[in-house]
């Protein structure tokens, strides 16, 4: 069995995103997956949880982390690469490396079975990321790989003619596949509409708050936020915070809600964003919204672009004329993401 070194920059137990559907699919697939979870400093050990069959985390702790200075960085990975190695007893070279953290492109320096780029974002143009710096890891990261999967066809566009030859265009997909059959639900009331997620500086709280100017509109909110315009949203009379939930409790709210909304801020981290909330949403049966953005245009699961109350006004009226589509369209699966990347592996 092919042992993945699949390190993830994200915690396995943070709310479910592209890397744990990637890796639990491949662990299906006949894969052993070493599920590395975000490095923690102050500490010099690598400990093992196994989570399922040919799925096991690690969660490392090594001296000290310097993502913003790629000389301190790269030491850093050095270490908890040779920790990775001593504790699973491998030989790199026998092992697939897939990488979804670029900060970490030293271990691609190493001589794997096979190097693997899972790149799902316009990296640098986070809050407190210097551009410079993180093009820096991820043109290591990309020279040393031997296939460069993508989110969204806009990334490729980031990198030189021959590394873009390396790139394989894997979309996101939902976790769920409960499909809600509503014909005759009556909108006369509030409408519910739901915003999940990271509600951090890509997120155009303004445009929330416009939509809870709305009398029968009731804003749920559910996810991560920070900021004085955050704070002050959550005091909105027509505003609903639920906190973070797990998947399952989601998925409840999903099935009370009529509307998800993508509220992203027209900035260039989301030309290359490929929303798992909106695949989510529509599995739900949800009706999806988003801001009138050119770039979410391409998004064939947002029903309307809304840029003002008149506009959300009518996009009321929208839902209140169609309903629930019972015709629509099956949202594809990790499992079937999985299998446009196992002819790669």
């Amino acid at each position: 069995m092919i042992k993945i070194i699949f390190v993830s920059p994200v915690n396995f137990e943070a709310l479910k995103q592209r890397h744990q559907g990637l890796a639990l699919e491949l662990a299906k697939n006949n894969y052993e997956i070493f599920f590395v979870n975000p490095l923690c400093s102050n500490g010099f050990s690598c400990k093992t949880l196994k989570k399922a069959k040919n799925f096991t985390i690690l969660d490392i702790k090594i001296p000290f982390k310097a993502a913003s200075y790629p000389i301190i960085q790269n030491i850093s990975i050095k270490i908890a690469l040779k920790l990775i190695i001593k504790k699973l007893h491998i030989n790199p070279s026998d092992c697939i490396l897939w990488l979804a953290e670029p900060c970490y492109a030293e271990m691609t320096n190493r001589k794997w079975r096979k190097i693997i780029y899972d790149c799902c974002d316009l990296h640098g143009n986070f809050p407190k990321q210097k551009y410079e710096t993180w093009q820096s890891y991820e043109s290591i990261a990309a020279a040393n790989s031997d296939l460069i999967t993508i989110s969204h066809p806009f990334i490729k566009e980031h990198f030189s003619e021959s590394i873009q030859k390396k790139c394989l265009l894997i979309p996101n997909a939902t976790f769920f596949n409960y499909y809600k059959n509503e014909q005759n639900k009556d909108y006369s009331n509030k409408i519910k509409i739901l915003s999940s997620g990271a509600h951090y500086e890509w997120v155009d709280i303004d445009w929330l708050e416009m939509l809870t100017s709305i009398d029968n509109i009731e804003l749920h909110i559910a996810g991560k936020g920070r900021g004085k315009a955050f704070n002050q949203l959550l005091k909105n009379q027509n505003v609903v915070f639920h906190g973070e939930l797990n998947t399952d409790q989601l998925l409840k709210l999903m099935k009370e809600c009529d509307v998800g909304l993508i509220p992203f801020k027209n900035i260039e981290l989301i030309k290359g964003v490929d929303p798992i909330k909106a695949y989510d949403y529509r599995a739900t049966g949800l009706k999806i919204w988003a801001p009138d953005i050119e770039s979410l245009y391409s998004n064939k699961y947002i029903d309307s672009f809304i840029k003002d109350a008149e506009q959300a006004k009518e996009a009321i009226e929208k839902l209140k004329d169609t309903g629930f589509n019972e015709d629509i369209e099956k949202v594809p699966t990790w499992s079937e993401r999985v299998e446009m990347i196992l002819p790669y592996m």
